[in-house]
């Protein structure tokens, strides 16, 4: 099962198939990132402005937000490396991310007129 989460260009140098330093990360290390960005976006702000739109407007704002993060969260999954997941160039930067799937949105619009 590791060798399909390894880029086939894997090298023992300790860098990466794009020549920059080899990731490290681990499960753990990815889950405490996400727990403190979330935590950290406004663990006492966020309730109280949910809590003054009401039952109503609270939960959909609620609903709303958590799809917004999970369409942006499957851009970024997906395009980050483009178009081959497991050798396909990276995209560092959210920008960059942008720039591909403009890209190719522009680019099939064109080839279908």
């Amino acid at each position: 099962m590791d060798d399909l989460r390894r880029a086939p260009a894997d090298n023992i140098n300790g860098t990466d198939d794009d020549g920059l330093p080899k990731r490290t990360g681990t499960f753990y290390t990815a889950s405490a990132h996400i727990i403190t960005t979330v935590i950290g976006s406004g663990v006492l702000s966020l309730p109280w402005a949910i809590s003054q739109l009401g039952w109503i407007a609270g939960p959909m704002a609620l609903i709303s937000f958590s799809l917004i993060t999970l369409f942006a969260s499957t851009i970024l999954a997906d395009f980050y490396r483009f178009p081959d997941p497991v050798s396909g160039r990276r995209n560092y930067t959210y920008m960059d991310v942008v720039k591909v799937n403009l890209g190719r949105f522009f680019s099939y619009n064109l080839s279908s007129n």
